[in-house]
């Protein structure tokens, strides 16, 4: 499902919910104080795609993440030019809010031509967190992503596209009920339900993209099917489990 850039300041908006897994925008073009209510049974995490923000006080450079506790109450501060991105799950646990700083992401060059890219894992598997796992992929120019064709059906995914200026991409999403193909430009977000998940862009910019996985309770993981036509193609170090 592809939910185009409503290219909307100075507002909350809400983009999707599936299943228990929602996600917010909000672009400020001044500063603002956004309060977060506590939320029973939900975990969050705050993203900061554009400019400064600050998360209970913490600042948050670009691609920094802060974590939102099951019912926890959460004030973000923004300034002109921050991009904020509020995703929301299923918890049943009470952790401590924490920042994963980028510099801190657990980072893997993945793949070849022409699907070479570098993924970075930020809130991972080790990190406190019931079903929420997040990160970043930096595509090369004119490279796949998302490469070679993966599914994890019972684990919706969000990829929000950022940093391509005047480039795009081709989002592919293909199962048993059809084959899609989105074009995205930068702040676009694509909801993958289900699915092999492919996608490439131009040579002007490669793929950038924020993802966010909504894993079941006590199956929070990596673990994913290959394609069976794309199963033996090298991959090198990666952060997926292939099943």
């Amino acid at each position: 499902m592809l939910l185009r850039n409503p290219n909307v300041y100075d507002r909350l908006l809400h983009i999707f919910d599936y299943r228990g897994f929602s996600l917010y925008s909000y672009r400020a073009s001044k500063h603002a104080e956004l309060v977060l209510e506590p939320l029973e049974g939900r975990e969050r995490i705050v993203a900061s795609l554009g400019a400064w923000l600050r998360v209970n006080g913490e600042t948050l450079g670009e691609r920094d993440i802060a974590y939102i506790p099951m019912d926890a109450r959460a004030v973000v501060e923004v300034d002109a030019g921050s991009v904020v991105y509020i995703a929301e799950s299923m918890a049943v646990n009470r952790y401590q809010f924490y920042v994963k700083r980028f510099q801190q992401s657990d980072s893997y060059d993945v793949g070849v031509e022409p699907y070479r890219r570098r993924v970075y894992v930020t809130i991972g598997e080790k990190d406190p967190a019931d079903s929420i796992i997040a990160g970043y992929v930096e595509g090369e120019k004119g490279n796949w992503t998302s490469y070679p064709p993966h599914r994890h059906d019972e684990k919706p995914e969000a990829y929000i596209f950022f940093g391509m200026g005047e480039g795009f991409g081709v989002q592919l999403i293909m199962d048993e009920s059809g084959e899609y193909a989105y074009v995205v430009r930068d702040y676009d977000v694509v909801l993958i339900p289900r699915g092999y998940h492919p996608n490439v862009c131009t040579s002007l910019a490669g793929c950038k993209y924020l993802w966010i996985i909504s894993a079941p309770i006590g199956k929070r993981d990596l673990s994913v099917t290959i394609h069976p036509a794309f199963k033996d193609i090298p991959m090198g170090r990666s952060h997926l489990k292939v099943k």
